[in-house]
C-alpha cells in the first residue's frame, strides 16, 4: 500500500494521498493564549493578534537539539487539526518528507509527536531528494527551500539516484521577512499618497498582509497593482509598481541568490528547483537570468508530499529503526511532472568575453596567449600579486583564449570563485564577472573594452 505523506515545510505544511495534495497551509497557529484553540491556523490573524500566534514551532521542533514543550505541543495540536479534516485510514502507513533544516534530534521529536497522534510512521524521506527523483531532470539539481523564517538550498545529485549532498542554510530570506519588507514599503507609499498609515491599525495592517499574494502576483504579471484598505467608512489606496516591489525585496532576493551560488559549481548547467511562489515574486526572475544555461523547475506547494505518497516504500517491520531516506531512484512521476513549470535560461543580453582584468584600479589587457595569475606565476604573460594575500597560491589560475571566448583554469589550493561559485577545474567567463582568488583572498573584475582581437 502506498503511504499517506506529511511534508514538514513550515511555509506550507502539507498532507497528500495517492499523488493528490489534501491540504497545504502555512504553519502559523494560535497558541491557546486567546479565544481560539491551540493549533488552529492563524495565518489570517498574524498582524491582528501577534501575541497569541506562533510561526516558529515547527522549525524549532525539527532543528533544535532539545525540543521545547511549547513547540512540541503546538505542532501536535496543528497536526491533529489537519488529521481531523483528513484522517489516516485504518491500515495506512505514514511517511514524512522532511525539510533541509531537520536534524536527527528533531526527527526523533517528530516521531514521538506522530506516535502520540496514533500514526504508524514507517520512515522519513528527504524532501529535496524525493522532489528531484520525481522530476527526472537529467541534470544535477539545486533545490531552494523558503521557510517562514529561513532559507536553505541543497545540491542533489541525480544520475540514476537522486542523492542529497551539501546544504547551505540561512536565517535570512524567509517569507515573513519578505512580507515585512513589502508591508513597510506599502505603508510608506500610502502615507505619502493618502496621509493614512495602515500600521497604526491592526485591522488595516492585516488587510494588507492578506492582500500581498494577489498584489505581488498582479505586479509581476502586469507591471503594477493597487493596494487598498478600509478603516471604518474611509477607504485608502495607492498604486504600486513591479519595480517598487522588487526594490523592497532586494536584501531577501540577494540572500536567495547567494545560497544558490554557494552550491553551484562555477558555470555548471544545473536544474534550479524553486517553489512556484518564489519564481513568481516581482523582479526575481530577472535575477535568475545570471544562471545562464540552467533549467528552472517551479513546483507547487505540497509537491514533496504528493511525490512521497506515490512511492512504493517498504513497511517497517517490528523492531526496525525508523529510516531516513536521502537517496531515491530517479523515476519521473508523470502526472506530477506535467504540472510543473519549466524553462531554460538563455544567455544574458549583451554579455561578451572579457578583454581586460581590473586590479587595484588598473585595466590589464588579456593577451592572446595564456595569462597566469598568482603570487609567483613564473610565466612571461602574468599578473604577479603581492605576497601575504591569504589563500592565494603562487600559481593560482590562468586565463586562456578559446576562440572568441575566454576560459579560466584553476590551479590553486584554496580555490577560485566566479561570482561566488567555486571553479571546478575550468569555467567559461564573461565581462562583468567577479573572480575571487582564495579565502578571503583578492577580487578581480572582468570587463570588455571593444571586442576580442
Amino acid at each position: 500500500m502506498k503511504p499517506v505523506a506529511i511534508e514538514l515545510n513550515d511555509r506550507s505544511l502539507a498532507l497528500a494521498r495517492n499523488g493528490a495534495v489534501l491540504t497545504a497551509a502555512p504553519s502559523a497557529v494560535f497558541d491557546g493564549g486567546g479565544a481560539e484553540p491551540a493549533g488552529t491556523n492563524a495565518w489570517q490573524a498574524l498582524r491582528r493578534q501577534p501575541t497569541t500566534t506562533s510561526t516558529r514551532h515547527l522549525s524549532q521542533v525539527v532543528s533544535q537539539p532539545v525540543t521545547s514543550a511549547r513547540a512540541a505541543a503546538l505542532l501536535t495540536a496543528e497536526l491533529a487539526q489537519h488529521l481531523r479534516s483528513h484522517p489516516v485510514e485504518q491500515g495506512e502507513r505514514v511517511w514524512i518528507a522532511v525539510p533541509l533544516l531537520a536534524d536527527a534530534n528533531g526527527l526523533g521529536a517528530v516521531l514521538g509527536i506522530a506516535q502520540s497522534l496514533g500514526l504508524a510512521v514507517d520512515g522519513f524521506v528527504d524532501a529535496a531528494a524525493v522532489t528531484v527523483a520525481s522530476l527526472r531532470t537529467g541534470r544535477n539539481a539545486l533545490v531552494l527551500e523558503m521557510g517562514l523564517h529561513h532559507a536553505a538550498a541543497c545540491a542533489v545529485e541525480s544520475s540514476g539516484q537522486a542523492r542529497r549532498r551539501r546544504v547551505v542554510k540561512s536565517e535570512q530570506g524567509g517569507l515573513i521577512e519578505l512580507y515585512q519588507a513589502w508591508l513597510a514599503f506599502i505603508s510608506t507609499a500610502m502615507v505619502k499618497r493618502t496621509r493614512f498609515d495602515p500600521f497604526t491599525n491592526a485591522s488595516t495592517e492585516q488587510q494588507l498582509f492578506d492582500a500581498l499574494p494577489a498584489l505581488t502576483r498582479q505586479a509581476a504579471e502586469t507591471g503594477s497593482s493597487t493596494a487598498a484598505v478600509s478603516n471604518g467608512d474611509a477607504h485608502f489606496e495607492v498604486a504600486l509598481s513591479r519595480d517598487q516591489f522588487a526594490e523592497a525585496a532586494q536584501p531577501i532576493y540577494r540572500e536567495l541568490i547567494r545560497i544558490l551560488h554557494a552550491l553551484r559549481p562555477a558555470g555548471a548547467e544545473v536544474t534550479l528547483v524553486l517553489p512556484e511562489l518564489v519564481r513568481a515574486f516581482p523582479g526575481f526572475h530577472e535575477m535568475l537570468e545570471q544562471f545562464v544555461g540552467c533549467e528552472i523547475v517551479a513546483v507547487p506547494d505540497g509537491f514533496a508530499a504528493a511525490a512521497t505518497s506515490l512511492l512504493e516504500l517498504p513497511e517497517a517491520e517490528g523492531g526496525d529503526h525508523v529510516r531516513l531516506l536521502r537517496r531515491l531512484p530517479v523515476r519521473e512521476q508523470g502526472a506530477l511532472a506535467e504540472n510543473v513549470a519549466r524553462e531554460t535560461l538563455g544567455g544574458v543580453a549583451g554579455s561578451s568575453a572579457p578583454t581586460h582584468v581590473l586590479f587595484e584600479g588598473r585595466a590589464i589587457a588579456l593577451p592572446a596567449s595564456p595569462y597566469v595569475v598568482g603570487r609567483s606565476p613564473g610565466a612571461a604573460n602574468a599578473l604577479t600579486l603581492p605576497d601575504g594575500l591569504a589563500g592565494v597560491s603562487r600559481r593560482h589560475c590562468t586565463f586562456v583564449r578559446d576562440g572568441q571566448e575566454v576560459v579560466l583554469v584553476d590551479h590553486s589550493t584554496h580555490g577560485t570563485f566566479v561570482n561566488g561559485e567555486r571553479v571546478s577545474e575550468r569555467v567559461r567567463i564573461h565581462a562583468g564577472d567577479k573572480v575571487r582568488l582564495g579565502e578571503p583572498g583578492v577580487e578581480l573584475s572582468l570587463i570588455a573594452i571593444g571586442e576580442l582581437a
